[in-house]
């Protein structure tokens, strides 16, 4: 099983986080940790998302990059083990 983590950024709105866990378990991946805090002055989000999955990590950033109110999606390759 391969480990990625995910920096997503989003404007703040209430169901962008929803949308993001939908999309992440219609694509197989299993979510292991989750870190989200919100820039009150820019109203933009930051999502820090765990997952882990046999499949390719593009299968479910080119998803998530499709969802409205979606900024930017990066894979923190540091991260990965």
């Amino acid at each position: 099983m391969n480990n990625y983590q995910l920096m997503i950024s989003v404007d703040d709105k209430q169901v962008v986080l929803e949308r993001i866990l939908q999309v992440t378990r219609y694509r197989g991946f299993l979510i292991n940790g989750m870190n989200a805090k919100v820039n009150t002055g820019t109203k933009i989000g930051t999502i820090e998302l765990m997952v882990s999955s046999e499949r390719p990590i593009e299968l479910l950033v080119d998803q998530i990059n499709k969802l409205i109110d979606i900024k930017e999606v990066k894979v923190d390759h540091t991260a990965m083990q």
